[in-house]
């Protein structure tokens, strides 16, 4: 579809030398035209040469070619940056220094197993670290702005299962609050209470409405109970400390253990998982804690001790061990979010409630999980966070913390929305431990999300 003006097929005339049928070559004369000086109109139209078939044949066919060739050569640049483009999007992005491609310490971010193309990888560097550190962030509290209005009807669950019924929450006449078993808020919005019809219908077996990961369970499962109990919902509990194996494995008369077997109902809706959440899947060291748990956070054996007696001398203070090597371990074995639902089968489902109350671990897990899946967990509805060991940025005080912001502004990112928390700056703890090992300011929190796009 291409054509050529006249003056380039005169220029093709010209310029190309065709053999006449008998083989032998023309004389390479430039062909004169009627403006040529010194020749006469008139004998010009009778001497001039036309073309044969043959020549005009060749130079149709070179004319075509030379189009063939150039369209191809066009094509073939538009596939080299289309196929750039591909590779950089949907295939693994190696790096060419090879030993930067080792993750025996720091993993290649993914996203349902493909690893980060660079860019995406870069963009995905500088959301973390510039929240982390709160350098040109736009907002320096993002970790603590609660949004009420993501959440119509928010509860601790008190209502459901602080009562007579349930012994194993801590009810009793004298502390009918059950202090210490309902910390975690949910919303209430998308969980429908298990209404008297539904208890009718006990011959029309039913899949759960709802799934609940419950990370942290210590002797205390009341929140997954009751979300089992009053919404139906599937629970997995999941601790690896000494005191909630030996929970689980208890056969004494007020054992929650033995509630949740003698109950038909609750014993194929409550299942315990004897691992823990963790930043890796396999076996780590694990150390003790308080309330007979376990954590991650190790303390020092020399610790510097004053004597505030003594402050006149030159040196009031001195390094004392403080025998920490007496603080017990255990190799406890832990795993990643990936990993646990690709074994419970839960690849295609979502998360309607993720609780996760680890003593320290919920960093490396939190990470582990958001890096495995592109920043964004879409898989849950709901999270609720008990944060431990985290500090406030001095420049900045109640509300803003680097460690918490890294985290949430990723998760604001895939549209959570925080709806509920304790404070804003959480409690801070009180332990003497903390002040031995210098971390002046250690504090808690407790925060609920729901993800509203």
């Amino acid at each position: 579809n291409i054509s050529y003006s006249s003056k380039q097929q005169l220029h093709i005339k010209i310029n190309f030398h065709a053999p006449t049928i008998d083989g032998r070559h023309d004389e390479k004369k430039k062909l004169q035209t009627p403006e040529s000086p010194g020749i006469n109109n008139d004998s010009f139209e009778k001497t001039k040469k036309h073309p044969s078939p043959k020549r005009r044949s060749i130079v149709l066919w070179g004319s075509i070619l030379l189009n063939v060739l150039f369209l191809t050569r066009m094509a073939h640049r538009r596939y080299n940056r289309t196929n750039l483009r591909k590779q950089s999007t949907n295939k693994t992005t190696r790096l060419s220094l090879h030993h930067l491609n080792d993750e025996s310490v720091v993993p290649l971010p993914r996203d349902s197993g493909r690893v980060l193309n660079l860019e995406e990888r870069l963009r995905y560097l500088e959301m973390k670290f510039a929240a982390r550190i709160s350098f040109g962030i736009k907002d320096p509290f993002v970790g603590s702005d609660e949004n009420r209005n993501a959440c119509g009807r928010s509860s601790d669950l008190l209502e459901f299962g602080c009562t007579e019924n349930h012994p194993y929450n801590g009810y009793n006449v004298n502390a009918p609050k059950c202090p210490g078993y309902f910390d975690h808020h949910v919303c209430l919005d998308s969980f429908t209470p298990l209404s008297s019809s539904s208890e009718k219908n006990k011959g029309k077996k039913k899949s759960p409405p709802c799934l609940v990961y419950d990370f942290g369970v210590r002797d205390m499962p009341s929140f997954g109970i009751t979300m089992a109990q009053t919404f139906g919902c599937e629970v997995h509990a999941f601790d690896p400390s000494p005191v909630s194996v030996k929970w689980w494995e208890s056969k004494g008369p007020n054992a929650a253990r033995v509630a949740i077997r003698d109950d038909p109902k609750l014993s194929e809706l409550y299942h315990f998982h004897s691992y823990g959440a963790g930043g890796i899947d396999g076996t780590i060291k694990l150390v003790d804690y308080d309330w007979g748990q376990v954590s991650l956070l190790r303390y020092n054996n020399f610790v510097l001790d004053c004597d505030e007696s003594e402050e006149e001398k030159d040196n009031p203070c001195e390094f004392k061990n403080k025998n920490t090597e007496s603080q017990g371990s255990y190799p406890l074995e832990v795993k990643t979010m990936n990993t646990i639902r690709k074994e419970l089968g839960h690849q295609d489902r979502a998360i309607d409630f993720l609780k996760i109350d680890v003593e320290g671990s919920e960093f490396a897990f939190l990470e582990e999980m958001l890096d495995s899946n592109g920043g964004c967990p879409a898989f849950i509805r709901q999270m609720g966070i008990e944060w431990h060991h985290f500090s406030v940025d001095s420049r900045y005080g109640e509300g803003s913390s680097g460690q918490v912001n890294a985290i949430v502004t990723l998760l604001k990112s895939c549209g959570f929305e925080l709806f509920w928390q304790w404070s804003k700056s959480g409690w801070k703890s009180n332990e003497k431990i903390f002040h031995d090992l210098e971390m002046k300011d250690v504090r808690y929190n407790l925060q609920s999300f729901i993800r509203k796009k």
